[in-house]
């Protein structure tokens, strides 16, 4: 058995994890897409996989789903519409602890339905800008924000990359409606938790602040046309996926999924907006290489057996259902989003439940490990992608946060946002 595994898929899956384990450390600095991409290239070349099974693996309903919601906000990102609504939305908040509220419900609620990556990127400046015009430190607002993208991504489908292929991959027939009615309740629960521990933590930062100044919105929106046509679109493309979901509820068959209606939604804004290479331009292409990459190591190792023999000093799954199910894949969700970050993870669990009998009906155990994941990258700057994604943004305007800080207060969040997860989805 230990010679079937150890081949060139294996040697190159233990190579790929080890750098994005190590990727902050020292001088390797390369990015998790450019890691992954490189390993599935290797894996193709070293015929650790037939070009064939190559093509296979590449799930192709996740992939339409990327190109088609990053072409909408690349046009409501180009536009200046998503920067316009995020700080017109943030200037209502009246004092500098209801601000924190305000990150936490608003653009965590913003990452439901546009991914929590995305809000990442946009809102960085925007927490850099506030914390300026409030005289105080960047970084409560900075780690605010990376809490708020995952809590409030956690909750549909389409808040980030591994809800996504959970969704797809799972065969939940109604995804949308039972993530919305399994998560929804304790992400707001998690939100004003969360509220409270930072109020609590940053205490001595909120007091010494200025009252929030409003930020500019002169020039935000900085292409009319672009705005209305891209905020059309959106409007029109999360309107399908709940009309999608509802028809799939009412039991209404049809091959349409969140990927169609999303590729529908990009080409129609693709047809009528002058401005598509503009858009095209700020699709985030990275992070379709890492999942068109991932598919195909992770097929790798799994035609293998790798993943499999994993899978034996791994929690055993046995009783479908019962809270001893829900909390072995919360914590190991917990162990292993660290190690590996979120989404790899996701990629290689969902493979191990579906191979332990996990089908479309095991609806609270898929959810679990959306959820679980999800509130997992809260605890390291290594757990979420979304996280350093906004450490990486606000770096190059030189600003930023330690590891340790991160971790004093994160370990706090996740723990609570954790057992509040486990509680309802053990007592629903």
């Amino acid at each position: 058995m230990a010679s079937e595994l150890f081949n060139s898929a294996s040697v190159i899956f233990f190579v790929v994890y080890a750098l994005i384990i190590f990727r902050n450390l020292k001088r390797i600095k390369l990015p998790v897409w450019a890691i992954m991409f490189a390993g599935a290239v290797a894996t193709i070349f070293l015929n650790g996989i037939s070009l064939k099974d190559a093509y296979a693996a590449i799930n192709l309903d996740v992939i339409f789903f990327l190109i088609g919601m990053f072409s909408i906000v690349s046009g409501l990102e180009a536009s200046g519409l998503l920067q316009y609504f995020t700080i017109r939305i943030l200037s209502f908040a009246g004092s500098p602890q209801r601000l924190l509220l305000f990150i936490l419900v608003v653009l965590g609620t913003m990452s439901a339905f546009l991914m929590n990556d995305t809000i990442a990127v946009v809102a960085t400046p925007i927490m850099i800008g506030l914390a300026r015009a409030m005289k105080v430190r960047s970084s409560p607002f900075l780690i605010t924000l990376a809490f708020a993208v995952s809590i409030g991504s956690t909750m549909t489908p389409m808040g980030n990359p591994q809800n996504l292929l959970i969704a797809l991959d799972s065969g939940i027939k109604r995804p949308f409606f039972d993530f919305v009615r399994l998560l929804t309740i304790p992400t707001v629960i998690n939100y004003f938790l969360t509220y409270l521990i930072l109020k609590f933590y940053y205490r001595n930062d909120l007091r010494s602040a200025s009252k929030p100044a409003d930020l500019s919105l002169a020039q935000t929106i900085t292409d009319m046309n672009l705005a209305r046509a891209s905020g059309i679109v959106t409007l029109f493309t999360i309107t399908g996926f709940l009309v999608l979901s509802i028809a799939k509820n009412l039991g209404f068959e049809t091959e349409l999924n969140f990927g169609t209606v999303a590729l529908l939604g990009s080409a129609i804004l693709y047809a009528i907006s002058p401005k598509r290479r503009d858009i095209i331009r700020g699709v985030n292409w990275s992070i379709i290489i890492f999942f068109i990459s991932m598919f195909i190591v992770m097929q790798s190792v799994w035609n293998i057996g790798l993943i499999q023999f994993f899978a034996s000093f791994l929690p055993q799954l046995t009783h479908v259902g019962s809270p001893l199910t829900i909390l072995n894949i919360v914590g190991t969700s917990i162990l292993l989003s660290q190690l590996m970050s979120n989404v790899p993870f996701v990629a290689v669990y969902i493979n191990l439940m579906k191979s332990l009998g996990f089908n479309s009906l095991d609806v609270e155990a898929w959810v679990a490990l959306a959820g679980a994941s999800t509130l997992a990258g809260n605890l390291t700057i290594l757990g979420a992608a979304s996280t350093i994604i906004i450490l990486e943004v606000a770096e190059e305007k030189g600003h930023t946060f330690s590891f340790y800080e991160f971790f004093k207060i994160g370990s706090i969040v996740t723990f609570v946002n954790i057992a509040v997860l486990s509680l309802w989805l053990i007592l629903v």
